[in-house]
């Protein structure tokens, strides 16, 4: 019954994304976020039917599909904004991304790059934006988590992994993984300073 519900609310567009260029991309894309969010019920179902659930059940993918289909009419733009609310906090600039976004908790995020490669992975509280040195260019199966920060005209290499509340404004290299500082004890830290700077008082 949900899935047949599913499928008459994002029969159009379903039917708008099978007749676009962009649809070979939203095919993998389907594929790539049932198997990024874990949704092993949908394994066995059609393309069309995964494409059903996930509008149904994902905002984020709802922004994707809009994002995909931005170059349509105005008037069927703001049609698909009416019917197919995408998270209000989550604001897609980037011209150019490759096949295989998958936008996990878009919750107060902010993609506006350069240009962004395939399987390219985001969190929540996100921001990747400019400076006066330009906007990112990051790479194909980079992943960017919660709370990150990348910003100006850096490059983000292949591979790369930006963790948890990490602020990046230089360049990336391939493979690299970066992270935030941990969380820091303040009274251990003040108790470790104070031996260090008068030894003999702690004696």
């Amino acid at each position: 019954m949900l899935t047949l519900l599913a499928r008459l609310y994002a029969a159009p567009l379903w039917l708008l994304a099978t007749r676009t260029r962009d649809y070979t991309t939203l095919s993998y894309e389907v594929e790539r976020w049932v198997k990024c969010s874990a949704s092993r019920d949908l394994e066995s179902l059609s393309c069309s039917k995964r494409f059903a659930l996930l509008v149904l059940r994902y905002p984020e993918f709802r922004a994707l599909v809009r994002y995909r289909l931005r170059k349509l009419p105005p008037l069927v733009r703001l049609a698909m904004r009416l019917a197919w609310p995408a998270p209000k906090t989550l604001f897609i600039y980037c011209s150019e991304i490759g096949p295989g976004l998958f936008i996990q908790h878009g919750f107060a995020t902010a993609i506006d790059a350069e240009s962004i490669g395939r399987d390219f992975w985001v969190n929540q509280q996100v921001t990747i934006g400019h400076d006066r040195s330009g906007k990112p260019t990051i790479g194909n199966g980079v992943r960017i988590g919660a709370g990150a920060v990348v910003v100006g005209g850096i490059c983000v290499g292949d591979g790369a992994q930006v963790g948890v509340n990490a602020t990046v404004s230089n360049d990336v290299r391939p493979g690299q993984i970066l992270t935030a500082p941990p969380a820091v004890d303040l009274y251990e830290a003040a108790r470790t300073r104070r031996r260090t700077q008068h030894p003999r008082a702690t004696k």
